[in-house]
């Protein structure tokens, strides 16, 4: 996870890991690309709109997809595809790091999922080590980082 420091606060960025982001977007734009083959040998109109969805979306995950904290005085920002999360500061507690596996569980793998009956949000891209924390409610979160010491990183900014 590269860390860029900003006025008044630290902010964080995950992407996918190479082979991930490459393939995936391969994968899709392959899918993609047959797709609009069959579109043009049937004429077959929303196999069409089916092929450009899947085009865009590889475009969209080996250039654009990320997850990202950004920490400041006041508030630790979570954002991930499509899901925006403030957390007040003096509400973070419980800060753990562990080593992680970096895959998700069950058969749709987005960025943002939530687990446990809906008590843990897991923005996850891939990777070696996670930063779990409590919002000073029941609701926990985990973010998944490229390795232990990001994971370190970003748990000393949350405690600071």
């Amino acid at each position: 996870m590269a860390s860029q420091r900003l006025a008044g606060g630290v902010r964080f960025v995950e992407r996918p890991p190479g082979w991930l982001r490459w393939g995936g977007g391969a994968f899709l734009a392959a899918v993609g690309g047959a797709l609009a083959v069959g579109a043009a040998a049937d004429s077959v109109w929303p196999l069409y709109l089916a092929a450009a969805g899947l085009l865009l979306a590889a475009g969209w995950w080996c250039f654009l997809a990320r997850i990202t904290v950004a920490v400041d005085q006041q508030a630790a920002i979570l954002r991930g595809p499509l899901w925006n999360r403030s957390i007040q500061r003096q509400n973070i507690q419980d800060i753990t790091v562990a080593k992680d596996h970096g895959l998700n569980t069950g058969l749709v793998n987005w960025p943002v999922t939530r687990h446990a009956h809906g008590s843990l949000t897991r923005l996850n891209l891939g990777g070696a080590g996670a930063v779990t924390f409590s919002d000073g409610g029941s609701h926990r979160y985990q973010v998944v980082l490229e390795d232990l010491s990001a994971a370190e990183d970003l748990a000393d900014v949350l405690r600071a």
